[in-house]
């Protein structure tokens, strides 16, 4: 049983802004090891906040059809073999709205006085509560490069047609307000998913991601998404007269036939296909088409768990074909994707789940931020310019973190 509460029963709090709110759920999780998420979900201006004190964690075999989980956020990493984690919605909060609007489970109003006591402190830094991290082997041009070819070298002998190749780089920061950071994401980043969240088992990340990869509604409506193709927005040009390049286009053509056949294996004709467009994500742009299946008409209630086994990871993060562009990564990556190229996002929050594929996200500790991406490569790449790719992409959250 829920236990509704609304801004008008706690009057002394009503004032509290978005990011004291934030600041107010991150401190409360970390300090006593709670898992916690905030999220904005794209051209939403409001903010869904939930505290879980007992977060699942399960297996690729036990985790559950997704109809069939209580409202909350999951986080899954890139390696399907790796534990997934669930953070219920113990104590939701709605935020931007006429009214804050607050839902408490039985038994855990302790939690919702806990965040009504704790005072804000202006001039402590969420980072202060984070641990530090360890030292990487940083990704060099020279080893990146190297891959690059080694797998143009692949491609060239048929093992695969496209592997993405991702790296990280260590970025130092300066104590920042990361309640300010999302808030300015949210602003940058209109078409995108905006989230910060926390578990004991993964550290606090950040993510600003425009890529869907599957999503259900209460009226039965189920979207997925093919996203390729990278180049810097150039404001001069309108959207309708950017030009793609041949490389770019036949990437993402691949997601395209990727979910496709994805469609295929479970024997779905009936689906509304529509792009490919431009989009625009800050100053990046990209190549994207939607796909949308009314599952009351075809009588597939379970299609969302169907797909999100199909579909992770996506060409768009792996490769095609997807086992042998998995053992490239493997062999090739030089480091631990851990949830970067994953998935995350709400489940049945009001009826409604929404996964989106962990792209442009970062890692923060209490000294600096790990940042991802990723490359896909095509017989027609050049090693140089995946590497400029993948700078272009992590600028989105590097350029968050300097520019308070």
């Amino acid at each position: 049983m829920n236990q509704k509460v609304t801004a008008n029963t706690i009057e002394q709090i009503t004032d509290r802004k978005h990011q004291d709110w934030i600041k107010t759920f991150l401190e409360s999780a970390i300090t006593h090891n709670y898992a916690v998420a905030c999220w904005s979900a794209p051209e939403s201006t409001t903010w869904d906040l939930i505290l879980d004190p007992q977060p699942a964690k399960y297996s690729e075999t036990e985790f559950p059809l997704l109809h069939q989980l209580s409202s909350g956020f999951v986080l899954a990493p890139f390696n399907t073999q790796a534990d997934k984690y669930y953070i219920h919605s113990r104590i939701h909060l709605q935020i931007g709205t006429e009214h804050n609007s607050w839902t408490v489970q039985t038994g855990y109003e302790y939690m919702q006085e806990q965040i009504l006591a704790n005072t804000i402190h202006p001039k402590e830094s969420i980072t202060s509560l984070l641990e530090h991290s360890n030292p990487e082997e940083a990704s060099k041009l020279s080893c990146y490069t190297d891959g690059v070819n080694k797998a143009k070298e692949a491609i060239e002998k048929e093992q695969f047609q496209k592997v993405v190749l991702a790296r990280s780089k260590d970025q130092e920061h300066r104590s920042p307000s990361i309640e300010q950071v999302v808030l300015n994401l949210r602003g940058t980043y209109p078409h995108a998913c905006i989230c910060v969240y926390f578990h004991p088992e993964t550290g606090l990340w950040i993510t600003a991601t425009p890529e869907l990869l599957s999503s259900s509604d209460d009226k039965g409506i189920f979207k997925t998404v093919a996203l390729a193709g990278t180049q810097l927005n150039n404001a001069s040009v309108p959207m309708r007269e950017v030009s793609w390049t041949q490389k770019e286009i036949e990437e993402q053509a691949l997601v395209c036939r990727y979910i496709i056949g994805c469609f295929k294996t479970i024997r779905l004709r009936e689906y509304d296909e529509q792009g490919p467009k431009t989009i625009r994500a800050g100053n990046i742009l990209h190549l994207k088409t939607e796909y949308i299946v009314d599952t009351k008409e075809v009588n597939m209630p379970e299609l969302g768990s169907t797909m999100l086994r199909l579909l992770h990871p996506t060409s768009a993060v792996c490769g095609m074909p997807k086992q042998a562009a998995l053992e490239f990564i493997k062999e090739n990556e030089r480091f631990d994707r851990k949830l970067f190229s994953g998935f995350i996002g709400p489940v049945n929050m009001n009826g409604n789940t929404a996964l989106y594929v962990n792209i442009r996200c970062a890692r923060i500790y209490s000294n600096k931020i790990t940042l991802f991406a990723g490359a896909g490569i095509t017989a027609d790449s050049v090693p140089e310019k995946e590497w400029e790719e993948t700078s272009l992409k992590m600028d989105v959250i590097g350029q968050a973190f300097t520019n308070l």
